[in-house]
């Protein structure tokens, strides 16, 4: 199931990793670490209930990333699989544990079908929003939302800053857009940032990052000691983290958004035909497929309560 909460601001706010659904026919052939779907996204959409007056549009998905990583091209191949950092569905954790019975895991076909059933959806949200806020603005930012633990190992060996921004370094975004961001976290007390490090970008910045055309994407990734309690099942928030967090996403998000309005007013009369090339460029949907395009959430008016588009399973 796709969740859509539609706003008229720039800002959108991409959360490919905070479903937890797996189906049962999943379910059933996953063993005891894969169950516990440690690499998950865990209540980062709790952080992420931002003040009304942002506007900002949000989309999810309810489905595992151990089903299928919606951060990925949906056209990596399979033998990707055993690699965490490439895998569309993965196999193993992000620190190489196994998470399916021996010989459960998706073959090719399986895999096939769990793109048509839960990527594309997806992709095709996210084609629809950020096509419809360009139509709105003609600057407009994209984030890729995400959050992980502290330490995995072999990932995280270094250290995990407490936020990881990706630009794909520094060609997804303008680079004021990028320094005020990084800025605004840095000015945070005893948060530590890194900048295209570990985090340089995942499949849905280097999509929407076209800054020649309006479209200025980033990767945020959050570590998880900074709302929850304990990184590990039940992965309770702690609420005092949770509100500390959540105002200084606020006021970076009104920070950015305040910098795209501004954007916006300075090139509006230059650039009489930006908002449709962005359009364009940013939606693999042909013209007639849009046009008959019924199950997405274009057609809504911001304000209403989030979109719920249900996926076959």
């Amino acid at each position: 199931m796709i969740m859509v909460e539609e706003g008229a601001s720039p800002l959108v706010l991409c959360l490919p990793h905070t479903g937890t659904d797996v189906p049962a026919v999943i379910g059933k052939r996953l063993n005891a670490t894969g169950r516990l779907q440690t690499d998950l996204s865990w209540r980062l959409e709790d952080v992420l209930r931002l003040s009304s007056d942002l506007d900002a549009t949000i989309i999810r998905s309810t489905i595992s990333r151990y089903v299928i990583d919606l951060d990925r091209d949906s056209e990596t191949p399979l033998s990707a699989a055993e690699d965490p950092k490439t895998a569309l569905c993965p196999v193993t954790t992000l620190d190489g544990k196994r998470i399916y019975l021996d010989g459960e895991e998706p073959g090719a076909t399986e895999a096939e079908q769990r793109v048509l059933l839960f990527a594309r959806p997806f992709e095709k949200a996210v084609q629809q929003q950020v096509s419809r806020v360009s139509r709105m603005h003609r600057k407009v930012i994209v984030v890729d939302c995400q959050s992980m633990r502290s330490h995995i190992k072999g990932v995280t060996d270094k250290g995990l800053p407490v936020i990881s921004v990706g630009s794909a370094e520094g060609t997804a975004c303008d680079p004021d857009l990028l320094n005020l961001v990084v800025g605004s976290f840095k000015s945070q007390q005893g948060y530590t940032v890194g900048v295209d490090e570990l985090v340089k970008g995942g499949h849905l910045t280097r999509t929407y990052g076209r800054p020649e055309r309006g479209l200025h994407a980033l990767s945020l990734l959050i570590a998880q000691r900074a709302y929850l309690r304990h990184e590990s099942p039940p992965f309770e928030p702690d609420k005092s983290r949770v509100q500390r967090l959540g105002n200084l996403l606020e006021d970076t998000f009104s920070r950015a958004i305040d910098w795209a309005r501004m954007e916006n007013s300075r090139s509006y009369s230059s650039q009489p035909s930006a908002a449709q090339e962005q359009e364009t460029a940013v939606s693999p949907l042909t013209e007639d497929e849009a046009a008959n395009d019924t199950h997405g959430p274009a057609g809504e008016r911001p304000g209403q309560p989030p979109t719920m588009l249900q996926v076959a399973e």
